[in-house]
């Protein structure tokens, strides 16, 4: 057993009998982690380092500071929240950092055990699994959408039945139009009136638009890093193109943020010629599957280019109207909509990229994706970019299959190679 399984089983133990003392060891491994990434090697970028740094003091609050707590679903926009101090937290990132301490096995079974479907997205039934055994803490009210997973429609109304706590859900339409953008601007200005009855303070439009303002900066740096990637060697690493998902959603708003878009934009305008292939990848990243992180981590041989869990808020908004802004960025997500949309967002991006194949990974409980695959790998390959359907989980390590994953990643890329 090496030393995370070890803390992990430790995490584990905790928790069925002492959850707070859990919670605490936790953290602190949460902050063992945050210092080593300080001290890391010098292979890691200046803005992967940043990166690392930004989500997981994130997760740290979340489990020290639970008074500023506020549970959220990955695509809330959260920006009422950081000028009032608050920590918000998504389901995807704190399964996801339990999943990379490895201890996501007990919450996983602790949420099949009272009933919670096996077919249920692993990132939710951890969420939930942590939820009942005492490990996450209550938070002081939660906020989610309709977009983009249907389990969203179950746990946090579930959780904000079992912590007691009030909870504001977002309605996005399925057909975007700026009737629809009105609809959702609506109703995130009620949101705020929920956050500001919740907290005893009236949200400062002022320092709101400031706010947004800096969201929309922050994704128009990365939008032209994206234009400027084709043909450039960018070397990172599965587990910071999931770390970029949490920064571009929950966290975007933040300084932090807008200060590691603009450090990765200047880290590709002086980047040199790539040497290997470049791939988009759609959905989330499996970055627990050693073999497989193995294959990706800071290789000149691949990179993943562009992935649509972070591109996809990408959307030209006017920040003088946050409601309006943020309603857009829901609204005009390839997430919502048809599989379509997100597929024809996908071509484009690899495009700009210059992407040499794609990547669709088939992430179990992910029924929208899922179902989509077959489409878009039909779509992708008359484009003519070829493309893997790749199964598995990026949660749960009980699923199986991390060196037939890799096998398969190895075998496309040597498909693509020989095509050059």
């Amino acid at each position: 057993m090496d030393l995370i399984e070890t803390f992990g089983a430790k995490v584990g133990a905790l928790s069925e009998a002492k959850p707070e003392k859990a919670r605490k060891l936790l953290a602190a491994g949460f902050q063992a982690n945050g210092l080593k990434n300080k001290l890391a090697s010098k292979r890691a970028s200046q803005s992967d380092k940043m990166l690392f740094q930004t989500v997981n003091k994130a997760m740290v609050n979340c489990l020290t500071k639970p008074q500023g707590n506020v549970m959220v679903s990955l695509f809330t926009p959260c920006e009422m929240l950081h000028p009032l101090g608050l920590h918000p937290y998504s389901c995807e990132g704190f399964s996801s950092y339990l999943s990379g301490s490895k201890a996501e096995q007990l919450y996983l079974h602790q949420a099949e055990d009272i009933g919670i479907p096996a077919s249920l997205c692993s990132y939710h039934k951890v969420f939930i699994g942590a939820a009942q055994m005492g490990l996450m803490p209550k938070p002081r009210f939660i906020l989610s959408t309709s977009l983009a997973c249907d389990a969203n429609q179950l746990t946090f109304r579930y959780l904000s039945e079992f912590y007691g706590v009030p909870h504001f859900s977002i309605d996005v339409p399925f057909e975007p139009s700026p009737q629809a953008v009105q609809y959702v601007a609506d109703q995130l200005r009620e949101m705020g009136k929920f956050i500001a009855r919740q907290t005893g303070q009236p949200i400062d439009e002022n320092q709101l638009a400031q706010t947004v303002a800096r969201s929309q900066r922050t994704m128009r740096l990365f939008q032209q890093g994206l234009q400027k990637r084709a043909g450039k060697q960018i070397l990172s690493d599965l587990t910071s193109e999931l770390l970029r998902t949490a920064a571009f959603h929950f966290l975007l708003g933040l300084p932090e943020v807008e200060a590691y878009a603009r450090q990765l934009a200047r880290e590709i305008e002086t980047a040199p010629p790539a040497t290997g292939k470049q791939l988009v990848w759609i959905h989330t990243t499996p970055y627990w599957i050693t073999p497989l992180r193995a294959l990706f981590s800071r290789t000149a041989r691949v990179q993943i280019a562009a992935c649509d869990m972070s591109y996809e808020g990408i959307v030209d908004a006017d920040p003088a109207k946050p409601y309006e802004a943020m309603a857009k960025r829901l609204v005009y997500s390839p997430f919502n909509g048809p599989v379509e949309r997100r597929i024809q967002r996908a071509l484009e991006m690899a495009k700009t990229v210059d992407a040499d194949g794609m990547v669709w990974f088939c992430h179990w409980g992910c029924k929208m994706t899922l179902g989509g695959a077959r489409l878009g790998k039909k779509a992708f390959e008359e484009a003519g970019l070829p493309t893997l359907l790749l199964d598995g989980d990026s949660c749960d390590r009980g699923f199986g299959g991390e060196g037939q994953a890799a096998t398969r990643v190895e075998a496309f890329l040597e498909v693509l190679e020989g095509l050059a």
